[in-house]
């Protein structure tokens, strides 16, 4: 199964979940994505960028908790409009997925199917 399809499933999987995104923390780029309706390149450059800054604070946070190496896994920003999701690969931690989601419930789902998309995707697949 492609990445493509990968996120199609896991966007249709979830209830409520309307864009998934696999992109690069470190070019704040989105590089393939799945969206319920036409998301215009602003809006994945916004997401990213949110996601780099939601990193960046939760990392610092982190590190004064648990030690100059520690770091965050994911990260959950709200807006008025959606909860985005933000999962960095365990494996390589500028790859990300980012989902939005529209309610509270749908957040465990949708970090756990980033988790397992990105381990895929860190094998290869």
């Amino acid at each position: 199964m492609s990445l493509s399809a990968r996120l199609d499933a896991m966007r249709s999987d979830i209830p409520g979940c309307s864009l998934v995104s696999f992109g690069d923390l470190q070019t704040a780029l989105a590089l393939r994505t799945s969206s319920a309706a036409h998301c215009p390149r602003e809006q994945l450059d916004e997401i990213f960028a949110q996601a780099v800054a939601s990193f960046a604070a939760a990392d610092r946070l982190a590190q004064d908790m648990a030690g100059a190496e520690a770091r965050a896994e994911d990260t959950l920003v709200m807006t008025p409009c959606d909860l985005r999701v933000f999962v960095r690969s365990q494996s390589n931690g500028e790859d990300v997925i980012c989902a939005l989601g529209d309610s509270p419930e749908a957040v465990p789902a949708m970090i756990a199917s980033a988790r397992e998309l990105l381990r895929v995707a860190a094998r290869g697949g």
